[in-house]
């Protein structure tokens, strides 16, 4: 999500220790008794919804879920459902179409950055009026954490269940470490790397020891959800609450010592020799450069279960290096939310629906897994896997995309990860550095042009300084520089009145 513009005024983010979800047989229990009291109060008359939901692919059966999702709605909400999963490409293309001609969209969901956009444009509808529809989600994640998907009063989406804090970490392969004599336990700061570095190098001169993409340096990729400060609804650098948000005064991040320390550091590395000399300029990722056999380490985001993910997609043993502290800042929590399309002909029932699709294992299982007993079956540890004689290749419908599905907290969890990894989330969260500014992000619409202008610096600049490609000491004068002739200071004296105002009421 690196390069993403967060728009928004929020206010009042939270979090809560509820669980994130009911067994499969009391969600099935619950959404029978909302039911009948929906028949009840409306008659029989069956509403028809749609959702749009991202999946990684297109699938051969999706026939299949699309009938049994069916089955449950109509049983037990008296609903008809029409799902239109979009892969990211045509998500990002069809759906503001889709929004601006009125066309029903009971639900769907979106970055934070699109919310002022869709709420200017009438695209949405508030939620407020219809959160009594949703009795499990406001109980769930709590009024605050459904505030932080706000812009003044107006509640313009509910926020997935997912990871909230994923810090700046380093992937290094087990077996070089190893093979070099250093305790994989041992490396936990930067110096530490460096010192890997040299060792590994001596065994392996003509391994990269650290690749990626341009991009994928710490301090090329110092926003997303937390790394080493708050950046206030934007995932670049300009306008930012330091020391993992504990100032009240917004900076230039591209100015401070620790940008500094990081290129100083990138600029050691490349040097000598231990940078792709071409990471400046590449677009492969460090899993496929791994994978290929000649990369000894990449920068990525951690949470609990990176390791795993890591190891399936490199093929390596990796150990995973964590940068940054966890940090909780207002983009963790509404960085993607699922909204009520202001052509919805019911929003009520599209609430509903969103409410049971949150409280219903089965339904999360169904968008993501596909068909219990044809897709995946459930193994003796309780997660998920592929049924015997299917293969990730041969299987149906396997998207693997639960951070984008309304509660992946209440679905199984894929076989190859700990069958508690979504508490494990949890615990992380609630240990997490909180920002002076949660619960807040200025309202960047007043600064739309000098956000493109230094969004284009920052693009110009940033790769071939943070790979340690170029001399630190100008280029980043001449960064900064070029950073305020498009309007940075703007941004951030935007950013800190806005800031001070929302300070004085709380």
């Amino acid at each position: 999500m690196t390069g993403l513009l967060v728009l928004g005024m929020l206010s009042g983010c939270g979090s809560t220790n509820k669980t994130f979800g009911e067994s499969a047989e009391e969600a099935a229990q619950t959404g029978k008794e909302t039911a009948e009291n929906n028949n009840a109060a409306d008659g029989d008359e069956m509403y028809h919804a749609v959702l749009v939901y991202v999946v990684a692919q297109d699938s051969q059966d999706q026939e299949k879920v699309n009938a049994r999702f069916n089955e449950l709605t109509k049983e037990q909400l008296n609903m008809e459902v029409t799902l239109m999963p979009m892969t990211f490409s045509t998500w990002g293309s069809q759906l503001p179409l889709m929004l601006a001609g009125g066309e029903q969209v009971d639900l769907f969901p979106m970055f934070s950055n699109n919310a002022s956009t869709y709420v200017a444009s009438d695209y949405l509808v508030d939620l407020s009026p219809y959160l009594e529809h949703a009795p499990y989600i406001v109980d769930l994640l709590g009024m605050d954490s459904i505030s932080c998907c706000s812009i003044g009063d107006f509640i313009y989406g509910i926020p997935t269940m997912k990871e909230r804090s994923m810090p700046n970490a380093m992937v290094m392969r087990t077996d070089c470490l190893e093979a070099a004599g250093i305790d994989p336990a041992s490396v936990k700061t930067y110096e530490d790397i460096t010192a890997a570095y040299e060792k590994v190098h001596a065994l392996y001169p003509d391994m990269i020891m650290f690749g990626g993409s341009g991009s994928g340096t710490s301090a090329a990729t110092p926003g997303g959800q937390s790394v080493s400060f708050d950046g206030l609804g934007q995932v670049v650098g300009t306008g930012v609450l330091e020391d993992y948000g504990q100032t009240t005064t917004v900076t230039n991040f591209y100015e401070s010592d620790y940008f500094k320390y990081l290129v100083d550091t990138a600029r050691d590395w490349y040097q000598k020799g231990y940078v792709a000399k071409d990471m400046a300029t590449s677009i492969d990722g460090g899993e496929a450069q791994m994978r290929a056999g000649n990369l000894f380490s990449y920068m990525t985001n951690c949470k609990p279960n990176t390791k795993q993910e890591k190891d399936d997609q490199t093929g390596y043993d990796t150990t995973i290096v964590q940068i940054d502290k966890n940090v909780m800042t207002t983009g963790g929590i509404n960085a993607i939310s699922y909204g009520i399309g202001a052509g919805s002909p019911n929003p009520e029932k599209a609430m509903e629906l969103l409410n049971w699709i949150s409280q219903t294992k089965e339904a999360n299982d169904l968008l993501n897994w596909g068909v219990e007993g044809i897709h995946w079956v459930e193994t003796e540890d309780g997660t998920a896997d592929y049924p015997e004689g299917v293969t990730s290749e041969s299987c149906g419908y396997h998207q693997n995309m639960g951070y984008i599905l309304p509660n992946q907290f209440n679905s199984h969890v894929w076989v190859g990860n700990e069958a508690d990894i979504f508490e494990q989330y949890q615990e992380v969260d609630g240990k997490a550095v909180v920002s002076k500014a949660y619960g807040f992000t200025p309202d960047l619409t007043v600064v739309t042009d000098q956000i493109a202008a230094v969004t284009d610096v920052i693009s110009q600049y940033i790769g071939q300084i943070t790979t340690g490609s170029v001399d630190p000491e100008p280029a980043i004068e001449d960064f900064n520089q070029a950073l305020y002739n498009a309007g940075l200071q703007d941004i951030i004296d935007a950013k800190q009145e806005q800031l001070d105002a929302w300070l004085a009421q709380q």
